[in-house]
């Protein structure tokens, strides 16, 4: 398969865990409070936490005469700043397959799109020194919360800063799936466990290890 432009989700993917450890938002939505002057009291609102929609987000903010928009923007930041530290620390590692993206990136543009937030995304590569040439998450607003994958915005601001047209995204869930069919582009769907997540989006590819990238895509 002739591929110019590989793109990876990140977590699950090239990191450890499958998503943001959710006492990491439990710390910066405390944080949020307390910054703005809002003594609550006890753990901070589910939806200040681990909202599904920007309207949960807004009626939490109402109900606390909070600024939506800068609460947000003040609350994603501090859990950047929170788990990039706990990276630092080791408690999230690269899984060791991820070091394919070197042998990848001898041939091919390498970028990684995640719905974490963008600070961190960033930081991750960096931090593991992963060869990639372009890296997108989720900006600290209300329109990018409420444009995550399976909406293709994420995916195509990348292909369209990469100028890249044939493109494969890998991923490990359903959801990935679905965002690089909307984007116009082919996906691989990474299931660890051997066991493929549910769902009806179907992926052009099936693997359970990165490492089987290389061999694959010279088929």
């Amino acid at each position: 398969m002739d591929y110019e432009t590989i793109l990876f989700d990140m977590d699950g993917v090239l990191l450890e865990g499958y998503h943001t450890d959710r006492a990491v938002y439990r710390q910066a939505a405390a944080a949020t409070l307390a910054d703005f002057g809002i003594d609550h009291g006890g753990d901070p609102p589910p939806d200040l936490v681990a909202p599904d929609t920007v309207a949960d987000i807004r009626a939490t903010c109402d109900d606390l005469d909070l600024p939506t928009a800068p609460a947000w923007a003040y609350r994603e930041r501090a859990a950047t700043t929170i788990e990039n530290e706990s990276i630092v620390a080791g408690d999230r590692a690269a899984f060791p397959d991820a070091d394919v993206l070197e042998t990848l990136a001898e041939d091919c543009t390498i970028g990684v799109v995640s719905n974490n937030r963008h600070g961190t995304v960033r930081f991750v590569a960096a931090h593991f020194e992963w060869p990639v040439d372009a890296v997108r998450g989720r900006f600290p607003t209300l329109e990018e919360f409420a444009h995550l994958k399976p909406h293709p915005r994420l995916l195509l601001g990348e292909l369209d800063r990469l100028g890249a047209e044939d493109a494969l995204f890998v991923g490990d869930r359903r959801t990935d799936v679905e965002a690089a069919h909307r984007a116009g582009i082919d996906a691989a769907l990474l299931t660890r466990s051997g066991d493929p997540t549910p769902g009806e989006e179907e992926p052009r590819f099936h693997i359970e290890s990165l490492a089987e990238l290389p061999a694959l895509l010279d088929d």
